[in-house]
């Protein structure tokens, strides 16, 4: 999907609220309120013209409307490197990245990320108890505006109070965060890829409670929506967990076989030797085709 509409869509709908405009108000004489309404939801591109004629009911400069393509660029790389660093354990990098990043970028959403990784990681480095970090992670969720500058990030901080609970035993909580993001409604692919890492973190909560049933029907179900979006990033971890939900469950030998295959080449495709190392160290008789 192309990020380009989306990010002009976002910015139209932003500034038309900073300015108490209607859909309504904004469309009348330019086009049809159904099709601006497509467009702030990019799942329409715009004209140029039509582009030109929103910029000028809004009384902004026509560049005004791509602002957001340059802040996600902004927001995609500095997750991308604070990602890096904290599956790395570079805990004093990342905490110095982020600190870089609240003192110099203006854009609210990347700030947000910064301050989201930064309680991530003084938890994980022992800096801050974990029931502080949740109650940091829960502060930044209730901020203003939060939800509608990114959607992503929001589901993504209470995906990591989730995850924090699981690390620290407390499943019920988990289990209740995990089921209202379950239950929300995902109308976008960039919200909808989201979800599909829900699906994969709570199968690994429900395999640590030794919830294998409740653990293959969530799997069963992460499979279904990566095939759908054509989406290969969970697919082999999904297939991995399947193949082990199965064998907890005393499944059919043929489908575990099949299940832990697919995942060893899904990790071979997508040249990820950490996870195809421990496959093989753990399931290797289950491997129909080992290289």
């Amino acid at each position: 999907m192309n990020h380009l509409p989306v990010s002009i869509g976002y910015e139209i709908k932003r500034l038309r609220k900073e300015k108490k405009i209607t859909q309504a108000e904004l469309c009348e004489g330019i086009c049809s309120q159904a099709e601006i309404s497509k467009v702030e939801n990019g799942k329409n591109s715009p004209t140029i013209d039509l582009l030109q004629q929103v910029a000028k009911r809004l009384k902004v400069p026509l560049s005004m409307l791509f602002q957001d393509h340059l802040r996600s660029d902004v927001f995609q790389s500095y997750d991308e490197q604070l990602a890096d660093l904290l599956r790395t354990n570079q805990y004093v990098d990342a905490l110095k990245l982020s600190e870089h990043v609240l003192s110099t970028t203006e854009y609210e959403q990347v700030r947000n990320l910064a301050r989201y990784y930064q309680v991530i990681v003084q938890e994980r480095s022992g800096q801050i108890h974990y029931l502080k970090a949740v109650q940091s992670l829960e502060r930044l969720l209730n901020k203003e505006q939060l939800w509608f500058e990114s959607a992503t990030l929001y589901l993504r901080i209470q995906m990591g109070m989730a995850n924090l609970y699981v690390e620290h035993g407390d499943f019920e909580l988990a289990d209740d965060l995990f089921q209202n993001l379950i239950q929300a409604k995902y109308e976008t692919i960039e919200l909808k890829k989201v979800r599909i890492k829900i699906l994969y973190n709570y199968g690994q909560q429900l395999s640590l409670q030794k919830k294998y049933l409740a653990g293959l029907k969530i799997t069963e179900q992460g499979i279904q929506e990566s095939l759908q979006l054509e989406d290969g990033h969970f697919l082999g971890h999904f297939y991995f967990q399947r193949g082990y939900f199965k064998q907890q469950l005393n499944g059919d030998l043929s489908d575990i076989q099949r299940d832990f295959t697919m995942a060893y080449s899904l990790f071979c495709a997508f040249d990820m030797p950490i996870h195809e190392k421990r496959l093989l160290e753990e399931y290797a008789e289950y491997v129909l085709f080992p290289i």
